[in-house]
């Protein structure tokens, strides 16, 4: 059976990139509301103009995805219901939603509307997949940083859409996984606030060698359009292109590049060049190619070759494209009436003249040709009537030209009217109440997080009332007869990304006939893959599931969690408050040097290489300030597929000094990465006697984010 066209999703920052996706042939387009949109610099679209984009592009036959992907606080729920309903009363087709608890609220309120789960959610497996699957979702925006066939695993394993994106910027973290905005400024990626830190200088260094390189944390923009014939071959259902903050003129380009593939044609790339490029195009994640041809930043010549082709590219939509087929009858009797139906396929609309047709007496008779030459002047509507179109029931009458065009012009009034009314319901329930979950009365308990075995002291055995370590490592320490604590106090950890998951199941089997009861979940997919295992795991969640609110922890519990650490983006009397409102026990990220970039193209290994690294490098900013870069240990990752470097903060963030206000969590996280034994035994005595750090951050907890 031939698998259905691929969608074609443009993007749409304000009413003319709108226009110029439709007009050059997107099938979809996507934008966002003023507020909770993680495109907060783009133009978006309020109230009224939502609904008048909607209605243009739905009489044009174009759908409309409104991102709502952004994380909320429990201050926000009230406007984010006001969102939810603006956007059932303009007709929206479906939302992007990031947060579990907007995903939640958006089933509650608008129970019609299809929810595609945001890139921002990080689904990088199939078992990420079926957590969507489970929290709602119909269609699933897979990670911009999957090969080819990690993606063909994906959409061979689940019965969801699924949307990729297929041309536009990278973000050089993994989506939803970047802190460096939040931690640099307060504008946090996850709040749509994202400055692109990114994109200013850098340089790499590390143990073997001296710094080089610049922009080494700035990609080049992703390029598949030549692969879309080959992408709608592996069943992907949706392409999208990136550039909500983009120009009119470069949605153009990219849609109608994304048209020629899907024809068979040449796609004009140079044109997409033209209009806006960082030093060309790259496909390396698609292709498995992660080294430093995908790195590139804007230059002079990119800026000056787009000045020249702005005009050429408005020609491609100054004018409404006849894309819609429609469908004519027309019955004429002498003495009565003409009636004109107007059908689209879906919608049947019917116009009738106040005025009688005439006997044709000596006059020639109206005929079909007639007819055709009149009710197909279609002109600047979006509709064509094609020459097999149209049925006509006429006697020997004599109708004048204007009666038709009169007829014509109201039906399509009212087939315009009916393609624009909204079809899905906003049910207005109060909003959920969440009570006080009555306080424990003791001091919350230390967790420690560790790289490995070897970084732990013999302090931490006293101190810490549960330890997290990685997986493969307790199962190395297992077959050997050694745990360095009491079973049911240690967490094991997958490995943060599981591209491979083969290797997951058997892992938590071992883990489960070794006595390791609990799992420490630091994405979507590791609940997942609890789950599937058929084994009762305990589960509990880590900081990068971004969770901000109470709905998002409710519905955690739903998700088969029994505790997580909140979002560290968020002010400490936001997450004390949210802390007494969770059903499942909460944790703060107390101590670390928070990954502020998960990066699967190690910007290290691309600028100098492993051997020059030597698992001690590091980027420069252009302050002079340092931050380490450490990948994951090669034994505990499973499998190579799996293998992330994470960018992590110039200093730590610390709570030792104001213990008496985390109170309200059941427990404080302690994360050591980059750390000795010794100097983690220096943190733990500094925790003991509620000293501080000598250099330290508090992170967020006390500015908050934008």
């Amino acid at each position: 059976m031939e698998k259905p066209r691929l969608e074609i999703l443009a993007p749409a920052g304000s009413m003319d990139a709108l226009t110029a996706a439709v007009r050059c042939g997107a099938d979809a387009v996507y934008l966002g509301q003023k507020n909770f949109s993680a495109r907060k610099n783009s133009q978006n679209f309020d109230g009224d103009e939502l609904r008048e984009a909607v209605a243009y592009a739905h009489r044009c036959g174009v759908k409309i995805h409104q991102a709502l992907n952004i994380v909320v606080f429990q201050s926000e729920l009230e406007s984010l219901k006001g969102c939810i309903e603006a956007a059932v009363e303009a007709g929206v087709d479906a939302m992007i939603v990031q947060d579990w608890g907007v995903a939640s609220l958006v089933r509650q309120y608008a129970p019609d509307m299809p929810l595609h789960a945001s890139t921002q959610m990080a689904i990088h497996s199939p078992a990420g997949a079926k957590l969507a699957e489970k929290l709602g979702f119909s269609r699933v925006v897979l990670a911009r940083e999957l090969t080819e066939k990690e993606i063909q695993a994906i959409v061979q394993s689940t019965s969801l859409e699924t949307e990729i994106f297929v041309h536009g910027a990278h973000c050089m973290s993994v989506s939803g996984q970047c802190y460096l905005s939040a931690a640099l400024g307060g504008k946090s990626g996850n709040r749509g606030q994202c400055a692109q830190p990114c994109r200013l200088p850098f340089t790499a260094g590390g143990e073997g060698k001296g710094k080089t390189g610049e922009n080494v944390l700035s990609l080049k923009d992703m390029d598949l359009i030549p692969r879309l014939q080959a992408i709608q071959s592996m069943g992907v259902t949706s392409v999208k292109i990136e550039g909500r903050m983009k120009r009119p003129e470069y949605v153009a380009a990219a849609v109608t590049a994304c048209k020629q593939a899907l024809n068979g044609e040449k796609p004009d790339l140079d044109a997409l060049r033209a209009v806006f490029s960082r030093s060309g195009f790259t496909s390396g994640y698609f292709d498995g190619r992660r080294d430093k041809s995908m790195f590139g930043f804007r230059t002079k010549e990119d800026v000056t070759a787009a000045s020249g082709v702005f005009g050429e590219l408005r020609n491609l939509y100054h004018k409404e494209q006849s894309r819609v087929p429609v469908s004519m009858e027309l019955k004429a009797e002498a003495g009565k009436p003409p009636i004109l139906t107007l059908s689209d396929g879906e919608h049947t609309v019917t116009a009738q003249s106040d005025e009688s047709v005439e006997s044709a007496g000596e006059n020639r008779p109206a005929d079909r040709d007639f007819a055709y030459r009149q009710l197909s002047r279609l002109g600047s509507t979006p509709y064509y009537l094609p020459e097999e179109g149209l049925k006509v029931e006429l006697g020997e009458v004599s109708i004048r030209p204007v009666l038709l065009n009169l007829l014509r012009r109201t039906a399509v009034e009212e087939l315009d009217a009916q393609r624009e009314k909204p079809t899905g319901r906003f049910v207005n329930l109060p909003l959920p109440k969440y009570p006080v979950i009555p306080g424990t009365g003791r001091k919350p308990e230390h967790w420690g997080k560790f790289q490995s075995v070897s970084q732990m002291p013999r302090e931490a055995e006293g101190f810490f009332d549960r330890v997290i370590l990685p997986a493969a490592e307790l199962l190395r320490l297992a077959d050997q007869g050694e745990t360095p604590f009491p079973v049911e106090k240690i967490l094991p950890v997958l490995p943060r990304f599981t591209f491979e998951e083969t290797p997951c199941g058997d892992v938590l089997k071992r883990l489960w006939e070794a006595g390791f009861h609990a799992l420490y979940c630091e994405s979507g997919a590791h609940i997942a893959l609890a789950e599937g295992s058929g084994l009762p795991f305990t589960c509990y969640g880590g900081p990068y599931l971004n969770l901000t609110n109470p709905e998002a922890l409710y519905e955690a519990k739903r998700m088969g969690l029994k505790g997580a650490v909140l979002s560290p983006e968020g002010k400490l009397s936001q997450l004390r408050g949210l802390a007494r409102l969770s059903p499942v026990e909460t944790g703060i990220y107390g101590y670390g040097r928070m990954a502020l970039m998960a990066l699967r193209n190690c910007p290290v290994r691309a600028q100098i290489g492993c051997k020059a690294c030597g698992r001690k490098g590091y980027l420069i900013d252009r302050k002079g300030i340092r931050f380490p870069v450490r990948c994951d240990r090669p034994e505990n990752i499973l499998s190579p597929d799996n293998r992330v470097s994470y960018l992590l903060n110039s200093l730590p963030l610390s709570m030792s000094d104001r213990q008496e206000e985390l109170e309200p969590f059941g427990f404080v996280l302690l994360d050591f990465t980059i750390e000795s034994p010794e100097e983690v035994a220096a943190v733990i005595g500094r925790w003991k006697w509620g000293e501080p750090e000598e250099n330290y951050t508090r992170g967020l907890y006390t500015r908050g984010v934008m």
